[in-house]
């Protein structure tokens, strides 16, 4: 299944610490089950279970833009003593995605009727409550390996991929792949996605992984 996700802006936390200022170059794919389960009402406690079994392509459409803001959080370690301080905060501006999703049949039945019909049991959002998503479905269809694939639309990890050529833009990030039930980040990839004149484009290269084609789209799957 395909769909796209949207929002004025995102930010997809780097967890160094708890007040972080950073955020990941895209969305990653624990923030993509997040998201999953917003539409399908899964609790965040069952979130791990129902979700291990789903494989996820992620596609950047729109040119990577960070805004500065300056926020104000509160210290909470002492009740009687409490004070505030100012954080600049990096966030995306205008991210726009379009997410692959390979799972089992019923799974895919329920999410497909909720994206048409609009109807997510919980508000699906880009990393911060506050920016709201606007998650439209594109379609479903079969998935097949490409044979010899030589290009890949989707993010992949720099690994699997030998670049070849490169007359565009490349950004690069290391951003987490999965997490376990306490919802803790327990695998990064170092991935790579393309733009050429502010338009995403394919990665060109030698892949080492099976690469699957999605509705013209040759795209890699995290599982």
């Amino acid at each position: 299944m395909v769909f796209r996700a949207k929002s004025e802006y995102a930010k997809f936390r780097k967890p160094y610490t708890t007040t972080s200022a950073l955020t990941f170059l895209c969305i990653h794919p624990p923030a993509v089950k997040g998201l999953v389960g917003a539409v399908m009402g899964i609790d965040k406690i069952d979130l791990y279970k129902e979700t291990s079994n789903l494989k996820i392509g992620i596609q950047v459409l729109s040119p990577v833009r960070k805004d500065m803001q300056t926020l104000k959080l509160v210290s909470m370690k002492a009740e009687r003593d409490l004070f505030s301080f100012p954080v600049n905060a990096e966030f995306l501006r205008g991210p726009e995605y379009r997410i692959f999703v390979s799972w089992l049949p019923d799974k895919l039945d329920e999410l497909e009727e909720r994206l048409k019909k609009q109807k997510p049991v919980f508000t699906p959002y880009l990393g911060v409550s506050e920016y709201i998503a606007k998650l439209s479905y594109e379609t479903r269809c079969d998935t097949e390996i490409i044979n010899g694939a030589n290009s890949v639309e989707s993010i992949i990890p720099s690994r699997f991929i030998n670049i070849q050529h490169s007359d565009y833009h490349i950004f690069t990030d290391n951003i987490p792949v999965c997490n376990n039930e306490k919802r803790e980040y327990t695998g990064y990839e170092k991935v790579l996605f393309a733009f050429r004149e502010g338009k995403a484009c394919s990665l060109i290269g030698k892949l080492k992984r099976d690469i699957y084609g999605i509705d013209g789209n040759a795209v890699f799957f995290f599982e």
